[in-house]
């Protein structure tokens, strides 16, 4: 998709001034590959489906920032490997590698999306990223404690994800959630889920994107010792038979 470098350069600007309101740190360079991210999505989903957001406004609050917001607790995370649940399009993880310049692996279940976001990453010229279209259970046993950060969007319940997260990270790891706004019920049975997980609370965040496109609950967790129940489980069973409830 050819893009107007003037459209990139308003759009990099816009995004700028965002990340500055909500004291994201960020270069230049890192916004207009952000902004040229999007754009290669949008290019891609009009022969997949990608993303419901095509809109160059809604996709770089409701994509770009969405993704951002995690930044702080991503770079408070112990240095290692972040690894994206759920990645689809490569969100939030291609701009928190963008950003963070750390190590990542993109991982999505889908494999025509992951094969778009390859393409994404070489496009992009990021290096040190592998991906996956391993089910997470399956990637897990493989890669044990091989991560310092987990983030997800929300693709699964919160007990889901934290059973998901806790054998990919190391001790000491973090967990990095976003929501919309999760119900009693659900932040309930996440936190039952985190202790048999081997997980302490660490903090809950409440945010209002800009241009009222939403609410935002960012919530993380800390790995501190070992599951009391042997994970993975078996595919599908975290979702069938989830902890918590």
């Amino acid at each position: 998709m050819n893009v107007d470098a003037t459209v990139i350069d308003e759009l990099t600007e816009e995004l700028l001034s965002y990340c500055s309101g909500f004291h994201l740190e960020i270069s230049s360079d890192v916004a207009q590959r952000c902004i040229e991210h999007f754009f290669m999505v949008v290019e891609v989903n009009q022969t997949m489906n990608l993303t419901r957001i095509t809109d160059e406004h809604s996709g770089l609050i409701l994509h770009i920032l969405d993704s951002l917001l995690l930044l702080p607790y991503v770079n408070d995370a112990p240095e290692g490997v972040l690894l994206d649940i759920g990645t689809g399009a490569g969100y939030p993880g291609i701009p928190l590698l963008l950003a963070t310049n750390r190590a990542g692996v993109l991982l999505d279940s889908v494999a025509k999306k992951i094969k778009a976001v390859d393409t994404f990453l070489f496009r992009l010229d990021i290096p040190c990223v592998e991906t996956s279209h391993e089910r997470v259970e399956v990637y897990a046993r493989d890669h044990r404690a091989s991560c310092a950060c987990v983030v997800a969007r929300a693709v699964a319940p919160l007990s889901v994800l934290l059973e998901y997260a806790a054998p990919l990270l190391c001790l000491g790891g973090r967990l990095v959630v976003t929501k919309g706004v999760p119900s009693p019920e659900e932040l309930s049975a996440g936190l039952h889920a985190a202790k048999l997980c081997g997980f302490e609370f660490e903090d809950s965040l409440h945010i209002e994107l800009p241009d009222y496109l939403g609410e935002r609950t960012i919530l993380t967790f800390i790995k501190k010792r070992e599951a009391k129940l042997g994970l993975p489980r078996k595919v599908g069973v975290a979702k069938k038979q989830p902890l918590g409830y």
